[in-house]
């Protein structure tokens, strides 16, 4: 076994738990990406509808 088995055995168990632990990391950053996806999304909205209203007030007819 060794001086310190405990070792090999905490070593096996992270390589267990690694994917779930990349799968969970690779959720909370298509999270983060969707979040700010809809803030730039918004913000986009927003100028949109200030550039039409800007167009609509400047026509003179």
């Amino acid at each position: 076994m060794g001086r310190f088995p405990v070792r090999g055995r905490l070593r096996r168990a992270a390589l267990r738990e690694a994917p779930a632990r990349a799968t969970a990391a690779l959720r909370d950053a298509a999270v983060a990406a969707t979040n700010d996806a809809r803030i730039v999304a918004v913000i986009l909205l927003l100028a949109a509808l200030a550039l039409a209203w800007e167009m609509a007030t400047s026509i003179r007819i």
